[in-house]
Parts: structure tokens; sequence; C-alpha cells
């Protein structure tokens, strides 16, 4: 295997200037404006040479920064010459790289078109209303009959439940990972990520697999995982298809080697499927209305550049702690947290903390109005989104008014994620016409306002709980 080449040019630049990497990555992400997130190690591979050639916005920090011209800064150039003594081997890298590069950008904008053609692929036998070329595929098996409460359900932790068949890295996943060296391609497409494209949010986060759903005993089944090892399928499947070639007919598929190796996408022993909860949240009373987020494609590793639900975020503990593993499995405490960070603005929920202490405020009175039916969350059931396969599970939050308003008198505009649409949406026959009026709508979203319609008579009852809060 051929060394890299260490950019002494960078070295030299930083040292200069008397930073350490540390420093130097920090002044990058302050002069970025917090559009993309550089480290102390990002900063140790581009000077070892691991990574040839950045993405040409690091380049373009880094020139700001030193004052000086992007080919000055000892990167192979990615058009083929080289900006510093590299061997033609670290060259080809470096191309081959950049065309990952861009096919990752491209993908940003291409989301809503690649969803609605990956559900092609798929025969399912359950249709979602309302939600045709959406890109939301599931099956009859996991949507319930009728919303299933939250506290009815059942979840159970599985910590010895086998490890998935398949983790990204097997030879069909090879054209979606760039060149790490000459002969050597990235093991994971989390990795590549890492040091050629990383969003502000982009953290190995331990997270809670789907292992298994069964309505008829209104359950779900989880054990554990990494961020990443969702990543490397859910993203590199996303990858393949927006760098393959179209196919000539509607329905001719094009050669998609990995997606053919992931098989099934209902077969959740297959792979580690991320347990993502998504809420459609919705202000009760006369003229119900609901509120969407949109995601920022620099911000977020997936779901980029779509209107999604809010809140919405992976099922995981609120922090490293291991205190926080028992106490946070739970779907509500969950949404709660989500709720709290997206609409209010509050970032202690970021993992590296203390666990949460839910006997706080607002957290307490999120409680206390569940308790008295101001706050009803229903469970509408599992989707994927095509394109990714990551899953959704599906909740609705209908809040009274008085209680919405009260929680939510002073909502962000934006977050770590992206930024929230203005006004509310209402929530009615033409929820999805005003919705996709803003923007494009997520696959989740569109399967979460279809099921929602549906049932929408249940959902508005105002009516108590059918049992006691749990």
């Amino acid at each position: 295997m051929a060394e890299h080449a260490s950019n002494t040019r960078l070295v030299a630049l930083r040292e200069r200037a008397g930073l350490s990497q540390d420093e130097l990555a920090r002044a990058l992400s302050d002069l970025a404006g917090g559009s993309v997130a550089v480290t102390k190690k990002t900063i140790g591979r581009w000077e070892r040479g691991d990574v040839a050639c950045p993405v040409p916005l690091y380049r373009r920090l880094l020139a700001t920064f030193f004052g000086c011209a992007p080919g000055e800064l000892g990167f192979t150039d990615p058009a083929g010459g080289d900006e510093h003594p590299h061997s033609g081997e670290a060259s080809a890298v470096a191309v081959d790289q950049h065309r990952w590069c861009r096919t990752r950008a491209a993908l940003a904008g291409r989301r809503h078109a690649l969803a609605a053609a990956a559900a092609r692929f798929y025969a399912t036998d359950y249709t979602v209303p309302g939600a045709d070329g959406s890109g939301a595929i599931t099956t009859s098996a996991w949507i319930p009959p009728t919303p299933v409460e939250l506290s009815a359900m059942r979840i159970a932790y599985e910590p010895e439940a086998p490890a998935p068949s398949i983790d990204g890295s097997e030879p069909p996943s090879i054209g979606v990972r760039p060149a790490h060296a000459a002969t050597t391609p990235y093991r994971r497409y989390s990795h590549a990520i890492r040091d050629l494209a990383m969003p502000r949010l982009f953290e190995n986060r331990l997270c809670f697999r789907l292992t298994g759903i069964d309505w008829n005993t209104q359950s779900l089944r989880f054990s554990t995982m990494g961020f990443y090892d969702g990543v490397d399928i859910n993203e590199g499947l996303a990858h393949e298809l927006a760098a393959a070639e179209a196919p000539s007919t509607e329905t001719e598929h094009p050669h998609l080697p990995f997606r053919s190796h992931v098989g099934d996408p209902f077969a959740l022993s297959r792979r580690a499927v991320l347990g993502a909860i998504g809420t459609l949240t919705i202000r009760g009373g006369t003229a119900p209305s609901m509120v969407l987020h949109h995601r920022d494609s620099h911000r977020v590793a997936g779901g980029g550049s779509l209107l999604h639900l809010m809140p919405a975020g992976l099922f995981q503990p609120s922090s490293v702690h291991p205190q926080a593993l028992d106490q946070d499995f739970s779907l509500w405490r969950n949404i709660q947290r989500e709720a709290v960070e997206e609409l209010l603005g509050d970032t202690t929920c970021g993992g590296d903390g203390s666990p949460i202490d839910y006997e706080q405020e607002p957290f307490a009175g999120m409680e206390r109005a569940r308790a008295r039916g101001q706050i009803r969350v229903y469970c509408l059931g599992v989707t994927l989104d095509a394109l990714t396969l990551a899953a959704d599970i599906l909740t609705v939050a209908v809040i009274a008014p008085e209680v919405y308003d009260d929680l939510f008198a002073v909502t962000v505009t934006a977050n770590d994620e992206g930024h929230i649409p203005t006004c509310r949406v209402p929530f009615g026959p033409d929820s999805l016409t005003h919705a996709r009026s803003l923007g494009a709508v997520s696959p989740g979203a569109t399967a979460a306002i279809g099921l929602a319609q549906q049932h929408r008579e249940r959902l508005l009852d105002e009516s108590p709980p059918s049992r006691p809060v749990e």
C-alpha cells in the first residue's frame, strides 16, 4: 500500500500562525459561521495527507484564513496537477474523492426525486394514503389498524440481539466508497463523510436499533447500534442511486449492486436500522394546525433540503452516561427532548452532558399536560424512506391550544438542523397541498400527514385518554 505524503506546506502555515491543530479547527469552524464543523482530527488528516484534497469549501476556508491562494495550501489539485510533490497515485485518489464529493453535494438537492424513483423498486402490500410519489414505503404488518396511544405501547430492549448480516463494508458497496489510498477505498461510507464532507451534526453516538414490530401486541423491539452503522447503509444507498446512470425507461432499474445486496427492505435482521422518531405536532382546537421543519443539508447527514416532521430525531439516549441508557429508553421522553431542542432551541440535550432531569421544566409541564389529556400522543406506524431505507417511527402529538401556546410561546426560527417555516400549516383535507407549497416534503412527513388525515376524527377527539398515562 502506498504511504501518504505529509502536507508539509499546510503544517508550516499553521505553525507560522502559532496555532495548534485544535485552535485552527475552531478558527475555521467560526469562520464558516457554523455551516460546517472542523475538528482537530480533520486537521490532522489533512496534514498527514490522509485526505489528498479536501472539498472546495474547506480549501476556501483555509485560503481565506491564511490569506493565500488555494494552490498554496499544499493539497493535490483535483483536476490532476500536483500542488505539492505527491505521487501520481495520490493525484488519482484526489480525483476519485473529488468525484465522490460532487455526487454527495448533488444528492442534497435530489433526495425527493430519488426517493420517488427508488420506491418503484419495491413491491409492497400497503400504500400510505396520499403518499404516492413521496418515496415512503411500508408493509401492512408495520401499520396498525388505528393509531395506538403511546401509553398503550410496549417497547422491549434486546441487548443480545444478533448482529445484522451486512454492515456496508462488503464488496457490493465498493462503488460508493471513495479511494482512501491508491489501492484502498474507505472501509466505511461514514468515514468518507467525516473526512471529506462532514456536516455540522455528525457524531457516532449510541442509538437504539429497531429489531422488531408487532402490532398484535402493540410492541416494538430494539437493540443498540452506532449512528455511523446506519449512515454506512442509508447514505451509501442514496449515493449509489444518485451516481447511477438514469434508466432509459420507467420500468428499467439502473445497475445498483449495493441495493441488490441489501435486499428485502423490511428484513430488520439483515441491516442495522436506525429507529428515528418523527412526530407530527398538531395544535388542536377549532382551527388545528401543524408545524414543519426545513432540514439544512449542510447541517445534517441525512434528509437535508426537505421539509420534515417536528420534532424528529434518532431514538437514542440523551447522554453518554450509562444512567441515560435506562432512563431514556422511552419514546415519549425522546419526543420531549427533541421538542425542547428543535422548537425552543435548548441545546442541553446534545449528548455529551449529564443525563436529562425530567422533573425539571419544561419536561415536567409536558408530563402534567399529558396526564390531564391535554397532550395526546399516538403511534401511526413505521415507514421507510425508499432512497435510504431509513426507518421513521411515526407519531402524532395533539396539543390543546392553550397548552401549546404556553409551552411554545417563544419558539426559535432556526436551530442546529435548519429553519422553521414562519407560518403554521393548517391540518385538514388539504394539509399536504399546503405543506408542498413550502417545499419538497420528506417521505416520513408525507406518510405521517397522510395517516393522520385518515384518522383525523379520532385524533382531534377531545375526550381524555382511554387509559392512564404511565
